[in-house]
């Protein structure tokens, strides 16, 4: 009877730490599944994070861009307005030297 009994006791102990084993294993998935869930979820984060930061980017050059190309037209504008006024001044001092030749 002894024997039964201390046999009967080994199975539950190994029933239960197979058991207990098992729910260890289950709860570890778990925790493996929830952690990959949330890197999934801040790398997501991160991604859009970086795709926005990317687009105000680009849009902060397109804007630099189109400031200096209209300050290189004004400036070009500008040249092209003082060669002219230099060229009519050199006109002007040549028909003064012509008239008093």
């Amino acid at each position: 009877m002894r024997t039964l009994c201390a046999v009967a006791g080994i199975s539950i102990g190994i029933f239960m730490a197979a058991g207990c084993t098992r729910q260890d294993t289950d709860r570890a998935r778990s925790d493996g599944r929830e952690a990959t869930d949330k890197a999934q979820r801040q790398l997501d984060e991160a991604r859009e994070k970086l795709r926005q930061g990317l687009k105000k980017a680009d849009a902060q050059t397109r804007e630099d861009l189109d400031k200096a190309r209209d300050q290189l037209h004004h400036a070009l504008n500008q040249s092209e307005s003082d060669a002219e006024k230099a060229r009519d001044r050199l006109r002007e001092k040549n028909e003064r030297d012509d008239s008093h030749q």
